[in-house]
């Protein structure tokens, strides 16, 4: 029976070992896990942080307060897109304004500017025309921006009057 006893015995601590090597590497795993998660927030935030900082670069060189010729360049870059998106936006405005009825009758049907009578109740149509602005173009990005403008619409340069 002794030799039975220590072979059941000798098992028990093979799978006491094995659970305690289990729990060692699960106590591994957990930790690596916040560790891992510990890495993303500082990217997270350091990338946020990069952002903010490219930002506040990209404004200093638009206005004239930084100077450097490998800045310029990129600022140049972005700027060609921030005008690629503003007419892309612009074009966005313009379909969006053709589906909406921004005005209605005095019977509330809604108008539009090519109607002559208001196809609900008869009335004459008189929408007041838009007056068209001035233009000037943008001395950073040049684009074309209303006269009265102090900011380009486009790029956000301040204009000189």
């Amino acid at each position: 029976m002794s030799e039975f006893q220590t072979k059941i015995g000798g098992g028990l601590n093979k799978l006491q070992d094995s659970l305690q090597q289990g729990k060692h590497k699960i106590q591994i795993a957990q930790e690596t896990s916040q560790f891992r998660k510990k890495v993303q927030v500082h990217a997270q935030t350091r990338a946020k942080l990069m952002i903010e900082l490219g930002e506040a670069a990209y404004r200093k060189i638009r206005s004239n307060e930084l100077e450097d010729s490998d800045l310029l360049k990129n600022a140049e870059d972005i700027a060609k897109h921030d005008k690629e998106m503003f007419k892309a936006q612009r074009m966005i405005n313009v379909l969006t304004s053709q589906t909406q009825d921004s005005e209605s009758c005095t019977c509330g049907s809604p108008i539009t500017s090519d109607m002559k009578f208001c196809g609900s109740c008869g009335q004459k149509v008189e929408i007041a025309a838009t007056r068209m602005e001035e233009e000037k173009f943008c001395g950073f990005c040049e684009e074309k921006i209303p006269m009265s403008a102090r900011y380009c619409t486009c790029c956000g340069v301040q204009q000189e009057n």
